[in-house]
């Protein structure tokens, strides 16, 4: 029979174990092993960050405009007439959001934060990734559809007959310009044909027809998000028709391929707004205009060019690529002369370059003759012509490698035509990865490296592939992100969930782009493409400062297709620019900043901020200090007496 076990022997070694915790506990206060080897974990981090060298090359003038910005930064995270959803046990106030939330939620609300105002004004180097029919608003491109003289020829076609309040939200629109007709359509009656392939058939109706027909018969209430000053009942429901709207990216069973759906037919009713003669002409220097008011000095746009013509202003004739690129070689010139006049060449020097864009979904011998006719137009415009592209949704087909030899054989003809077209391919757009297919190999990323991309737009599912991310950086293969791109494509909920921390962090290069604004902006008469990406990536990230948006900036000039020299001299402006705007965000919020409660920067298990060299309080203090305050007592650092309550919890 087995004794049972004595009760004094567990409670020896209980008291033990409770002598020897409190005597680890009280040498652990005295002792900086750990926070010294912590403290020494977040340097090893800050030196190896994608900023790195931003940060060293900072100015205390830069140092101090980000403390501003920080300060102000975190204060409007907490202010409830901005933002002020905050984490607590309570339920957050149905009138607070997420700072870095719901893009077109959250709009109103950005366009009165200070931080937006600091990204409007910041200099943002290239903007390298935006398609061209899609740089202005509606609210810009109505109005002149609508002009008198305009009003004989502007046609729009819709897909089904307007008879029942459900097809007005069903229904897609397309605008084109026709020559003048007495053919009567009425997109409004039962007989209406909307085949616009039928030779025997005309589906358009005029424009200013429609407008009066719609106001005789539209319901009354179409669930309209917006209507902007300046437009009739009909322009408000047809540019709820080309941008993306609240409902289109977070309404109810949203999903990715609705959401494209929604964005091809927004692309496809800016097309014939855009692409008339005058217009053309007037877009292309109002597309400067916007990105000289954005702070942009250089861009890079991407039109699609495989339909070959666009018509004038009567539809009569017929203006081919060659005219159209002539077009933008003269607005640019204008613009430039413009600056030159007023004293301020710096603000736009190197105008702009087009990267030639055809659909990834067309057959190869389409193909074919896309790349010849790129090829051309790089010969009749060699400083014009930088790239080639292939867009598309990438979770349709084709994938590149669908067309790898023809890329291939694109390349060598360039090499012997010794001229570049270097490609930068959409890649990585995409949750699926797979190209279209059900193969993940199919994915677009290995193509864009193996056709050495100089850059790729987006690579959001580059963190998918480690190897690859190698690569890219051992090829210097930029990434052109899009953050709000992304999340109203739904790849993300939200600025926050965007992996371009991730990206960065990894050591590859990356710049901030827009890619269509015009769809992505709600009301607006101008759309501030790359100030609102700006604004996204640093709420988007506690960890993104100053020397992050300097450094993103210097990446779009340094991966530009701009000739090294040029690249030099735009790095000095940006220099001097970007001082210039370190000493307005100084002048004007420093103040202001000063008078904020200042966010709380303690590190975990310190009781204070990381100390560093300038800090003024003893770091062998700190454990102490803890101790003390834990019990709720007064405690004094460098004599400076705080008292705080004990936490209730």
């Amino acid at each position: 029979m087995v004794d049972p076990p004595s009760t004094q022997e567990p409670n020896l070694a209980q008291a033990q174990a409770q002598d020897l915790l409190s005597e680890g506990f009280r040498a652990a206060e005295t002792s900086t092993v750990y926070q010294d080897a912590r403290h020494g974990l977040l340097d090893s981090e800050q030196q190896l960050s994608w900023y790195a060298g931003a940060r060293s090359r900072a100015s205390q003038l830069e140092n101090r405009a980000q403390q501003i910005l920080l300060a102000i930064r975190e204060s409007e995270r907490d202010d409830p007439e901005l933002f002020g959803n905050m984490p607590s046990e309570l339920i957050p106030d149905s009138n607070t959001r997420d700072m870095g939330g719901r893009f077109l939620i959250n709009k109103p609300r950005i366009d009165q934060s200070k931080i937006f105002a600091m990204a409007q004004r910041m200099p943002k180097g290239c903007h390298l990734h935006i398609h061209f029919n899609c740089e202005l608003p509606p609210e810009e491109l109505l109005p002149r559809a609508a002009s008198s003289s305009m009003q004989p020829f502007m046609c729009i076609r819709t897909t089904k007959p307007l008879m029942r309040p459900q097809d007005y939200a069903d229904v897609e629109v397309v605008f084109s310009v026709i020559p003048k007709t007495t053919v009567k359509v009425d997109c409004f009656a039962t007989s209406y044909n909307p085949d616009f392939k039928d030779k025997n058939n005309s589906p358009w109706m005029l424009w200013s027809d429609f407008r009066q027909r719609f106001h005789e018969l539209a319901p009354a209430d179409l669930g309209l998000e917006e209507r902007p000053d300046g437009l009739d009942e009909a322009e408000c429901w047809v540019r709820e028709k080309m941008i993306l709207t609240a409902h289109d990216v977070y309404g109810e069973g949203q999903t990715v391929n609705s959401a494209w759906a929604c964005f091809n037919q927004g692309t496809r009713a800016f097309k014939g707004l855009v692409n008339y003669k005058s217009v053309y002409r007037w877009y292309v220097g109002a597309a400067i205009d916007s990105m000289i008011r954005d702070n942009v000095m250089y861009a890079e746009l991407r039109p699609m060019l495989m339909d070959k013509s666009i018509p004038s202003d009567d539809g009569t004739l017929q203006i081919d690529l060659n005219a159209q690129m002539k077009i933008i070689c003269e607005e640019v010139r204008k613009k430039q002369q413009q600056l030159q006049d007023a004293g301020k060449p710096d603000q736009f020097p190197f105008g702009l370059k087009i990267i030639y864009c055809t659909p990834r979904s067309i057959p190869r011998p389409k193909m074919q003759s896309e790349l010849l006719d790129c090829l051309k137009l790089k010969l009749e415009f060699p400083d014009l012509i930088c790239g080639f592209d292939l867009v598309g949704a990438e979770d349709r087909r084709n994938p590149i490698s669908f067309y790898a030899d023809l890329l291939v054989g694109f390349t060598e003809t360039c090499k012997k035509l010794k001229i570049s077209i270097p490609f930068m391919f959409h890649a990585g757009e995409t949750l699926l990865d797979a190209g279209g297919t059900a193969n993940p190999d199919n994915s677009n990323l290995y193509d864009a490296l193996l056709l050495n991309c100089k850059r790729i737009g987006h690579g959001y599912a580059l963190l998918k592939h480690p190897m690859l991310i190698e690569k890219y950086k051992q090829q210097n293969i930029a990434l052109e992100l899009c953050p709000v791109s992304n999340e109203l494509l739904h790849l993300c909920g939200n600025a926050r969930e965007h992996p371009f921390p991730a990206l960065l962090a990894a050591g590859l290069h990356c710049t901030l782009n827009a890619d269509n604004p015009g769809l992505y902006r709600g009301a607006t008469h101008d759309s501030s493409s790359l100030s609102y990406e700006f604004y996204q990536v640093m709420v988007g990230d506690t960890r993104m400062n100053i020397h992050g948006w300097k450094q993103l900036a210097e990446w779009s000039i340094q991966h530009s297709c701009l000739a090294e020299a040029e690249i030099d001299r735009a790095m000095n402006i940006f220099a001097k620019d970007w001082d210039a705007f370190c000493h307005w965000v100084v002048s004007t919020y420093g103040q202001y900043a000063d008078g904020l409660t200042k966010p709380d920067l303690s590190v975990a298990g310190t009781g204070g901020e990381r100390p560093s060299q300038s800090s003024q309080v003893d770091a062998l203090a700190i454990p102490q200090a803890r101790h003390r305050l834990a019990a709720g007592l007064s405690v004094g650092v460098n004599g400076c007496e705080v008292t705080l309550e004990r936490e209730i919890h």
